[in-house]
């Protein structure tokens, strides 16, 4: 009788642990597949992404519980913007046209995909951003021999796209440009080809006539921040999603400080158009070293609709 009982205590101890053992599977299987819906990425790397979080730990309901808490919901309230960078006149038609550049991307292909996700997608905030020189702006080569600079090139005959070290008022290396983006003007406006959403954010830049500011955070020797940073803080913003003119230049300086200062940043070619085919190059290596996730417009309106998450930002916010 003794032997009996024994063996019957078995039986329910190993019945008991293979309920159990059924219940946790149950549980990782329920995480995995809302983080596969949440995030959109593939269920080989969630379960990389998963086992990389649980380490030597066991998967137990406590620790999909501690998994649905620690990720799953922080992704899930992400509050995210989208920004339009410098989608202006001077830069679609004008003069510092994108497309003349030897890249030969037309901002105007850009433009219907953009107006899609600014009309038909659900972000927390829609930011555009404009320069907005003074006439006597420090980028601009027309005013580079103005009385109140001085730069190091001994040679008069200066050109557009020229660079110079300009070494009063203010000690900055710039490029030369044509007259752009006046404050006033119509080359400054926003083209008009782009759809305008009500109740959305306009950060002006390049204000200072001495420093020019491709981020549209700072100027670019960090002197000035332009109000940037503190709307998208007030407004508990945490991710950005970035596009506009020109891909190479502003919208690569946006993204990096946007990553400098902690937010989660993306960047959307197809909704964007570079100058140079060389420096955009440059600007996926440094987005690519920096955790900036390069993405189509369509994972954009994924994101915008919460059912999918760039796994840079996944990696960011995790520290997966």
């Amino acid at each position: 009788m003794a032997l009996v009982a024994f063996l019957s205590s078995m039986v329910q101890s190993a019945s008991c642990a293979t309920t159990n053992n059924n219940n946790i599977l149950a549980a990782n299987r329920t995480i995995s597949e809302k983080f596969v819906k949440l995030t959109g990425i593939s269920a080989g790397k969630t379960e990389k992404l998963m086992e990389k979080w649980i380490g030597n730990r066991p998967w137990t309901p406590e620790t999909s519980s501690q998994f649905d808490s620690e990720i799953i919901e922080p992704l899930k309230n992400l509050r995210i913007a989208l920004l339009v960078v410098d989608f202006q006149n001077d830069f679609v038609n004008g003069s510092l046209k994108i497309g003349d550049g030897d890249a030969g991307q037309d901002p105007l292909e850009a433009i219907p995909k953009l107006n899609n996700l600014l009309e038909n997608s659900k972000w927390d905030m829609i930011v555009y951003t404009k320069d907005w020189h003074p006439p006597n702006h420090i980028s601009f080569l027309s005013q580079a021999y103005d009385s109140d600079r001085k730069f190091d090139r001994k040679s008069e005959d200066l050109k557009v796209f020229d660079s110079v070290l300009f070494t009063e008022p203010f000690k900055t290396n710039q490029t030369l440009y044509p007259d752009h983006c006046i404050q006033n003007s119509e080359g400054a406006e926003i083209y008009p080809d782009i759809s305008i959403i009500p109740d959305s954010t306009y950060i002006l830049k390049g204000t200072n006539p001495y420093l020019d500011s491709y981020s549209a955070f700072n100027d670019n020797n960090g002197k000035d921040k332009t109000d940037l940073e503190e709307i998208l803080r007030n407004n508990g913003i945490q991710a950005v999603v970035i596009a506009g003119l020109a891909y190479d230049i502003c919208v690569k300086f946006t993204c990096l400080d946007a990553v400098r200062l902690n937010f989660l940043s993306s960047v959307i070619p197809e909704c964007s158009a570079g100058l140079l085919k060389n420096s955009i190059i440059e600007a996926e290596k440094e987005f690519a070293d920096s955790g900036v996730a390069i993405i189509s417009a369509e994972q954009a309106q994924k994101i915008s609709n919460r059912s999918f998450i760039p796994e840079e930002w996944i990696r960011k916010l995790t520290n997966l």
